[in-house]
């Protein structure tokens, strides 16, 4: 979902005041998995985690990668999480609510831009993804037409991996092992130093932040804390992509927590296939016959 972040943060988009209704079909109780987390309600807040040492851990980029790759592998065996994801950049601000396990997933999505917010359901159930919200939530959040995304607007739109790259999009960060690829951290992984996470003792980890919208020219880094021991988990991450004289300053943030929550979507009783959507949408031209 970061790569999403990136997409609706760098991207000034035109929001409409509508945004979709209806309950979500997930059902969510914490039941497990207790670990340190970040207590804040905002998913911005840094308050919580404060240096103990300022030096890097001994083994310097390779002790960070390996830090980075345990947590992630630990995080990725476990059977399910909740997270928030917030970008802010252009305007622009982007909130990402999640419960997945390892098969399946949900989570609603706002977008917000100059007083105006529109906001969307997505879910994933196996192969199957699913999303409703409003004509300018699915054009801006879904890559939609004008024309195909009033004729989603306000339903269940069915999404299957032969709708290519609107699957990829709607199904991303919606299990554990995708979010887990989400906090990767790119070369050059730079550092590790020891930090306090709601008074429990946590690493740092920093490196590139490299996704879509952002390359390797853009300087983008991020920070990625995990808890400390083999059984370590991730706990927050987060980017920036500095101001320069192309782009403004863009900023984003992950929180994970809930680990071992009892994750259960259903899929909506009704939907409309997305491929059903997009061939009564199709403008096609008849030969003139003579």
């Amino acid at each position: 979902m970061l790569r999403l972040l990136v997409v609706l943060g760098l991207a000034a988009v035109g929001v409409g005041t509508s945004a979709c209704g209806g309950s979500s079909s997930v059902s969510t109780t914490t039941t497990s998995t207790a670990i340190p987390t970040t207590t804040s309600g905002s998913p911005n807040a840094k308050a919580s985690a404060t240096t103990l040492a300022p030096a890097p851990r001994s083994g310097g980029s390779r002790t960070a990668t390996s830090d980075m790759k345990v947590a992630l592998r630990h995080g990725g065996s476990l059977a399910s999480l909740h997270y928030v994801s917030t970008s802010v950049g252009n305007g622009v601000t982007t909130t990402i609510i999640g419960d997945v396990n390892r098969t399946s997933g949900a989570q609603t999505v706002a977008v917000s831009y100059k007083g105006a917010t529109v906001s969307m359901e997505i879910e994933l159930v196996g192969n199957e993804a699913y999303f409703r919200g409003s004509a300018a939530a699915i054009a801006d959040i879904i890559g939609l037409s004008v024309l195909q995304s009033s004729a989603a607007s306000g339903q269940w739109v069915s999404v299957v991996p032969a709708n290519s790259a609107y699957y990829q999009s709607t199904a991303a960060a919606l299990t554990v092992s995708s979010v887990m690829s989400e906090l990767a951290l790119s070369a050059p992984i730079t550092s590790a130093r020891a930090v306090a996470v709601g008074g429990r003792p946590a690493v740092e980890i920093s490196g590139a932040w490299i996704g879509q919208g952002i390359t390797a020219k853009d300087h983008a880094t991020a920070e990625l804390e995990v808890t400390t021991g083999t059984a370590s988990l991730p706990i927050r991450w987060s980017g920036e992509e500095p101001q320069s004289t192309k782009t403004a300053r863009f900023t984003a943030s992950f929180v994970v927590s809930k680990w071992g929550e009892t994750v259960r979507v259903v899929p909506p009783a009704v939907s409309v296939p997305l491929s059903t959507i997009l061939k009564s949408t199709t403008t096609t031209t008849q030969p003139v016959v003579v």
